[in-house]
């Protein structure tokens, strides 16, 4: 492989984020030493075959993909034609009263960023099992789509249903929804 070529090929023109990390697992990214394929295996580097080892990893990052979400369209909101009354109220709730959104934007519902819900402000810092109960501090948002497959909730799994993690955002944030919004708001989240 001639190193030279290959990294002035590589300034110039962008490439998938699947083959760039591809290539650089494989020896032959940007971080890569540029060594003679033959004495590379003989040393134990694997080189891919793009014929075949490629393709089943390509398969493996399909599988670790969202769920599919058919009632939500391209921009990851609820398909008006698809959607029962409760999943548009829910919508309407997230993306408005209920201000989730602010955190779990459309349409992967993640901003990947850390947020401090200040949930200290109702309890007072305790020990429990040798360990002082404080402040959570920031927690990372996760992404929403796929929800319904993956209890508990919340990023230490303290909230063991959709039910649960709505009523507890519903007292930190003190939004006072309602039982039937609180329902819909659920119901919106079973469909991402």
């Amino acid at each position: 492989m001639d190193c030279r070529r290959s990294r002035i090929r590589r300034v110039g023109r962008l490439r998938p984020a699947g083959q760039a990390s591809l290539e650089l697992f494989a020896g032959r990214g940007p971080g890569a030493v540029c060594r003679d394929p033959v004495i590379a295996m003989k040393k134990g580097v694997n080189i891919l075959e793009r014929g075949s080892q490629v393709h089943f990893m390509g398969e493996f990052m399909n599988l670790l993909d969202f769920p599919p979400a058919p009632k939500l369209n391209l921009y990851g909101k609820v398909d008006a034609k698809k959607a029962t009354k409760q999943e548009l109220l829910g919508q309407d709730l997230f993306f408005g009263k209920a201000q989730c959104s602010a955190c779990h934007a459309a349409p992967y519902y993640t901003d990947n960023l850390m947020h401090d819900l200040k949930a200290e402000r109702f309890f007072k810092p305790r020990m429990i099992n040798g360990r002082m109960a404080s402040a959570d501090g920031p927690i990372k948002t996760f992404p929403l789509r796929g929800l319904k497959d993956s209890p508990p909730y919340l990023h230490d799994g303290r909230l063991l249903t959709l039910d649960d993690t709505v009523e507890f955002f519903n007292l930190i944030q003190e939004l006072r929804l309602t039982d039937e919004e609180k329902k819909a708001l659920v119901v919106f989240m079973q469909a991402l």
